[in-house]
């Protein structure tokens, strides 16, 4: 059985079951949180310290980050929009600006608001990269693994192992997909695809004729799926025609 608690969010009385994050329940009240850093579907991280709102307890408060705070007691009480909140949230930008000059008009969305830069650039090579961590989460959750942070402070990227092409990649570019701020290069010339300092022939689609996975890709899916080679093959467009029209036949569940 679910326990339940009660708490407070920006004067708004709400019921929700214990251990569940924050950020969810602001969001589902219609309550804007930036982040950048946060995908329901990976652990938390709380890297880009965007997400941060007020909790008031007995007399007292601090900054939490929405994105990892669990909900545990009954009678917290949280504000997402107060001078606090953005003092913190703007100078985190700020930072995060240094670093990342390029991203600048992805955190003024995200924010809501304008930026100034204040903090002299750091001398790095991807001046879009905020290291929110999401490219390598994604790419260890699905087992591959082929990324990685490397180094510390200002000298710390996303890499391949020894910046040189691994063939723990598989070319599938979910990094470049989940990436908020179009850091990671992904070229698809034709026939192709580049990314990681390596280039993929891609195999086509046996239903229409596109070019879309890779040899690698294929593989771990084999490994990693219940689908059917053929399945495997198809690219998500046909795949989902077939998957649906075995769903209205009442066939979705044998082998195909």
């Amino acid at each position: 059985m679910k326990e339940m608690i009660q708490i407070e969010i920006n004067g708004q009385k709400r019921e929700v079951e214990r251990g569940t994050k924050l950020i969810d329940v602001c969001r589902s009240m219609g309550i804007s949180i930036p982040s950048l850093c946060y995908n329901p579907a990976l652990p938390g991280y709380a890297g880009c310290r965007l997400c941060v709102v007020e909790l008031h307890r007995q007399g007292w408060s601090k900054l939490v980050t929405a994105c990892e705070y669990p909900l545990m007691r009954s009678g917290e009480s949280f504000s997402t929009d107060t001078d606090k909140v953005w003092e913190s949230r703007l100078k985190s930008a700020e930072l995060l600006l240094a670093r990342a000059p390029k991203a600048q008009p992805v955190l003024e969305e995200v924010l809501g608001r304008s930026l100034t830069p204040r903090f002299r650039s750091l001398e790095v090579d991807n001046k879009k990269c905020i290291l929110c961590g999401l490219c390598y989460r994604l790419c260890h959750a699905q087992g591959t693994a082929a990324i990685h942070s490397t180094g510390r402070g200002a000298y710390k990227v996303i890499s391949t192992p020894y910046h040189e092409a691994n063939d723990a990649c598989i070319g599938c570019g979910s990094c470049a997909a989940i990436c908020p701020t179009g850091a990671i290069t992904m070229k698809e010339p034709p026939g192709k695809r580049a990314i990681w300092r390596q280039l993929f022939p891609l195999l086509e689609c046996p239903v229409c004729g596109t070019p879309h996975i890779t040899e690698r890709m294929v593989t771990h899916m084999r490994e990693h799926t219940n689908l059917s080679e053929e399945l495997i093959r198809m690219c998500p467009s046909c795949r989902l025609k077939q998957l649906s029209g075995k769903m209205t036949t009442g066939t979705a569940g044998r082998e195909v």
